[in-house]
């Protein structure tokens, strides 16, 4: 599901199809094949639920891989939530680069109200043009459609980050009828031996990858302009 809003708008959502499926999960890592040619993003991760720490990981882990197999390497950051945690968080303090993006891990009480009539598992917003960097997962509604036969908390979550980072990466309107990208996710998908329907195809990877590069070319140029203009 969608909504797209004019500047700032809420640009994208997935939604589930509720279902079940039951099988052995094996681990994110050890299935990871990596695409030749591959790029590198940053993700600034800011948890306003304060995940279980090797609960999380194990979500990064799951996105990572599902990334990892398009070419787009993924390195994440743990940012503060919270004035008070700044200076613990050193790494989140440097200017924002053209690869870099933020992933907020929200509570349902954080759900922005556009999102809430969907039955979405996360948002990526539009700034316009190459801009867009930030998207959002809602936790409460991941946890609710983990386990019980579907795969555990952890796997689900890093597919959602997969499937948000996925809409920062290709813009808006990027929904495909297969693979990571799709609005609606069923059985199949939600089972714990699902991954292998849950990957970027190759359009989307090498769009991924242009974008990127774009945004590279537009920030130098934007930085050569401006040091110009100081002299």
């Amino acid at each position: 599901m969608s909504k797209t809003g004019s500047s700032i708008g809420l640009a994208t959502g997935l939604a589930i199809l509720m279902a079940t499926g039951a099988a052995e999960w094996a681990s994110a890592k050890n299935r990871t094949e990596i695409e030749p040619g591959a790029v590198t993003i940053t993700l600034r991760v800011y948890d306003y639920v304060h995940v279980n720490r090797p609960a999380l990981l194990a979500a990064e882990n799951e996105a990572a891989a599902i990334l990892a197999e398009a070419g787009v390497q993924a390195r994440w950051v743990d940012c503060r939530t919270s004035p008070a945690e700044m200076d613990s968080y050193p790494d989140c303090q440097w200017a924002r680069q053209a690869t870099d993006f933020e992933l907020r891990v929200l509570p349902d009480a954080m759900v922005d109200s556009r999102a809430k009539w969907q039955d979405a598992l996360g948002a990526a917003y539009e700034f316009g043009g190459l801009s867009s960097y930030i998207a959002n997962v809602f936790y409460d509604r991941v946890n609710s459609l983990s386990g019980g036969g579907r795969a555990p908390l952890a796997v689900m979550l890093g597919r959602a980050m997969a499937h948000e980072i996925g809409h920062l990466l290709l813009g808006a309107n990027s929904h495909s009828r297969t693979g990571i990208m799709r609005a609606f996710w069923s059985a199949r998908e939600l089972s714990v031996n699902g991954r292998p329907y849950l990957v970027f195809t190759p359009e989307q990877s090498r769009q991924m990858k242009a974008r990127l590069a774009e945004r590279v070319q537009a920030s130098q140029a934007e930085a050569k302009v401006a040091t110009l203009r100081q002299r």
